[in-house]
């Protein structure tokens, strides 16, 4: 599930495509409900169930499904960033500005940021 998840990553992150994934997480997954409660509090993240990107070869416009994603616009950079929800944790890209941002919310969902490896940042 988890290369999946990341395939979908990848195909829906319009700002870098990260080789790396991390992952909000908790011993306790962290339910739907939880994560979009958060994520409305929140004005730099808007719930986005789908993700829209286009092919820059061909111009054909691809859609996927993201049922309780969010993207979260940075404040400085005033770039996007993706955090896909799944099977109770949260996978997000290795950008450091996204890893800060993903340390506060893990810290909201008492959850925390593990790499693919299990190294926790």
């Amino acid at each position: 599930m988890r290369k999946l998840l990341v395939c979908a990553y990848t195909l829906t992150s319009w700002n870098v495509m990260a080789s790396y994934t991390l992952h909000i997480e908790r011993e306790n997954q962290i339910s739907e409900t939880e994560w979009l409660a958060i994520c409305e509090k929140d004005s730099s993240l808007t719930v986005q169930h789908v993700a829209k990107t286009t092919n820059p070869q061909t111009g054909e416009i691809i859609e996927i499904q993201t049922p309780n994603s969010c993207v979260w616009t940075s404040p400085i950079l005033r770039r996007k960033y993706n955090f896909t929800y799944a099977n109770g944790s949260i996978s997000f890209g290795s950008d450091k500005a996204q890893i800060k941002k993903a340390k506060k919310l893990a810290q909201l969902l008492s959850a925390k940021v593990i790499g693919d490896e299990g190294e926790e940042y």
